[in-house]
C-alpha cells in the first residue's frame, strides 16, 4: 500500500511529501523547539518550506534527468523522512538556504556529462561561495568541484582557475558592501575558523541520529549503486559522504553539516535496496519503520537538540 502510494510520479502525491516536509517544519519550530510564535518566525518558518520546495523539486529533477530510480517518489520521501531526523537544522534559516545552494551545486555537478564543463564550473564556484556565505562547511564542497575538474578531459590548469577566479571576484565584491555596510569586521570573522577536535564535541546524544546516518551511507552506498552502468553515479555520492564526513570532523556544527551532505546519498541508497525487495510485507515494513521513526522523533526530539 504505501509502496503503491510512492511508486508514481504524479505530481500531486509529489505535493503530499511536501505537504509532510512543511507540516514536519512547523511541529518542529513551534512544539519541539518551542519557538516564539512571532510574525518573525511565522514568515521565517513560511521562507524555509518555500527553499523545502526548491530542494525537493531539484532532487526530483536530478533523479528522474539521471535516471537514478525507476519512476517514483522515494527519494524526496527518504530526504525528507531522513531531515526529520536534525531537528535543529530548521531554527536558522541560514543552514537552509546554504543547503539548497548546494544541492544546485550537486545538480551541476552531476550533469557533467551533458553540460559544458566550464559553465559548470563556474556556476558551480557561484553557488558554493554564496552558501557559505550563510554557513561556512559549505565552502567544503570545493574539494568536490575540484575533484570533478582533475577528472573532467580538457584543460584542467585551466579549469582549476575558474573557482579561484570565481571566489576572488566575488570576495571583492562583497567585502566592497561591507566596507560601505560598515559591517566588514563581521564579515571576517564569518570566515575565520578553528577546528575542534576534543572528544566532547563528538560525545553528544544529540548525534545519534548522524552516527546512524553515517553507517547507512558508508555501508549501503557504495555497495547499492556498484554496478557498471551506475558506477559514474556511486563514485559521486561517495565523493559527497567523503566531504561530509570531513566537515563533521571539522566543524562544530555536525548535525547540519552531516544533513547538507549525507541525507541525498542516503535517500538515494535506500531507494535502491527498496525497489530491489520482492517481498510485499518486507518493503511495507520498511517503509512504515522509517515513518515511525521520524514520528518518534518528534516525540523524544529534545535529546537531539
Amino acid at each position: 500500500m504505501f509502496y503503491n502510494f510512492l511508486n508514481t510520479t504524479k505530481t500531486a502525491r509529489l505535493f503530499t511529501i511536501y505537504g509532510i516536509g512543511v507540516l514536519q517544519i512547523f511541529l518542529y519550530r513551534f512544539s519541539l523547539l518551542s519557538l516564539p510564535f512571532s510574525l518573525v518566525n511565522i514568515l521565517e518558518t513560511i521562507f524555509i518550506s518555500f527553499l523545502l520546495l526548491v530542494d525537493i523539486s531539484v532532487i526530483t529533477l536530478m533523479v528522474r534527468k539521471n535516471q537514478l530510480s525507476e519512476g517514483n517518489l522515494l527519494v524526496p520521501f527518504f530526504w525528507i523522512l531522513l531531515g526529520s531526523l536534525f531537528p535543529e537544522v530548521y531554527v536558522d534559516a541560514a543552514i537552509i538556504v546554504a543547503n539548497t545552494c548546494i544541492l544546485f551545486v550537486f545538480y551541476q555537478i552531476i550533469s557533467l556529462r551533458n553540460i559544458d564543463g566550464r559553465e559548470v564550473f563556474f556556476n558551480a564556484s557561484m553557488l558554493i561561495f554564496i552558501a557559505s556565505l550563510f554557513f561556512l562547511p559549505s565552502i567544503l564542497s570545493l574539494l568536490l568541484l575540484w575533484i570533478h575538474i582533475l577528472i573532467y578531459p580538457g584543460k584542467r590548469f585551466r579549469n582549476m582557475l575558474i573557482p579561484m577566479v570565481s571566489f576572488m571576484l566575488l570576495s571583492i565584491l562583497i567585502l566592497a558592501i561591507a566596507i560601505s555596510l560598515d559591517v566588514e569586521e563581521k564579515l571576517l570573522l564569518h570566515f575565520q575558523f578553528v577546528p575542534n577536535f576534543s572528544l566532547d564535541s563528538y560525545l553528544q546524544y544529540k548525534y545519534l541520529p548522524l552516527v546512524g546516518i553515517l553507517l547507512l551511507t558508508i555501508t549501503i552506498t557504495s555497495w547499492a549503486f556498484w554496478k557498471p552502468y551506475k558506477r559514474y553515479y556511486s563514485r559521486f555520492l561517495i565523493k559527497i559522504a567523503i566531504v561530509g564526513i570531513l566537515g563533521i570532523i571539522l566543524f562544530p556544527e555536525k548535525n547540519a553539516v552531516g544533513w547538507i551532505y549525507l541525507t541525498f546519498p542516503t535517500a538515494l541508497s535506500l531507494t535502491i535496496i527498496i525497489g530491489r525487495i520482492r517481498r510485499y510485507w518486507l518493503r511495507e515494513t520498511l517503509l512504515w519503520s522509517f515513518t515511525f521513526l521520524s514520528l518518534s522523533v518528534l516525540i523524544f526530539g529534545t535529546y537531539l537538540v
